[in-house]
């Protein structure tokens, strides 16, 4: 591991997760859930520039999350094996059609503790809003959480897992419950070396992890524009990193370290359950997250 990469150890301070776990004598196993209501959220999509209306709609407890894109008349399980690859996102479908950008709401689901769900999507994308998971997460709030009968086994790691890319890696270990760190390592001076942790039985995803808006920088966009990638792109939907100056002011410390974590949190997600292990992570994306979900799985 290169020199430059000065991960904090993990446990134990006095307010680590480890210590609130012993002091909490072990997580519960958590209960299947569905949404009490329907919901439904609209914006522009960036990758086609289409106005797209996401419904979440309720579904009963062993349904798990299903995926219907109703403008052609297609549905998937969300899962691993309907993961497809997609540039800078996450997408569900086949060979045939998806849907992309799935990550914010995945992580949003995972921290809702929604098991069973039914999400409608009128078009090849979920909207990325404000390039945050604020508005999906207030939506999943509106529609309230509704307990439904069963338990979902959370995934226990019994050994390390490491996925490993040159010098971006991610290394799962057995823990006693589900942690996630996350080191961000950048040339760019305006975003550097960032960390963030999230804990979900002590931290608050609304506030903490949910605000942290997407990022890119100006050049790599504006290539991504010009090759009919970002359709729908602007500084309404992620924060512009221009070579002296942010489009936008970020709203948490360390938010990009922050935004890295809630799309490894919504790729884990693709389990369909909790993954009970401490997650560590430096300068990875989509691509290590599901290499990482599919060994896993396996």
């Amino acid at each position: 591991m290169p020199n430059s990469y000065l991960i904090p150890t993990y446990p134990c301070g006095p307010d680590s997760c480890c210590s609130h776990y012993k002091k909490l004598g072990g997580p519960a196993i958590p209960k299947r859930a569905t949404l009490a209501r329907n919901v439904e959220v609209r914006d522009t999509g960036v990758r086609t520039g289409l106005e797209i209306t996401v419904t979440l709609r309720p579904a009963p407890a062993g349904a798990g999350l299903l995926l219907r894109r109703t403008d052609v008349n297609a549905q998937w399980p969300i899962g691993i094996e309907t993961a497809q690859p997609s540039p800078d996102c996450t997408a569900i479908g086949d060979s045939q059609t998806q849907v992309m950008f799935v990550e914010h709401l995945l992580a949003v689901l995972s921290a809702a503790g929604i098991t069973d769900a039914v999400i409608d999507v009128s078009g090849p994308e979920v909207p990325l809003f404000d390039g945050s998971a604020k508005p999906l997460w207030e939506a999943v709030e509106k529609g309230g959480v509704q307990p439904l009968t069963g338990e979902v086994m959370p995934l226990e790691l019994r050994e390390p897992v490491l996925v490993q890319d040159a010098d971006r890696f991610i290394v799962a270990l057995p823990a006693g419950r589900a942690e996630y760190y996350y080191m961000l390592v950048s040339d760019h001076p305006l975003i550097g070396q960032q960390w963030a942790s999230y804990c979900p039985d002590i931290d608050d995803f609304g506030t903490q992890i949910a605000p942290a808006r997407t990022f890119i920088e100006y050049e790599r966009g504006l290539a991504a524009q010009q090759a009919g990638q970002l359709k729908g792109g602007s500084e309404h939907n992620a924060i512009i990193v221009y070579p002296d100056h942010l489009s936008a002011p970020p709203e948490l410390p360390q938010a990009f370290a922050r935004h890295k974590l809630l799309d490894l949190i919504g790729d884990l997600y693709l389990l369909g359950r909790p993954v009970q292990a401490r997650i560590i992570a430096v300068g990875t994306g989509h691509q290590q997250n599901l290499l990482l979900a599919k060994q896993l799985a396996d």
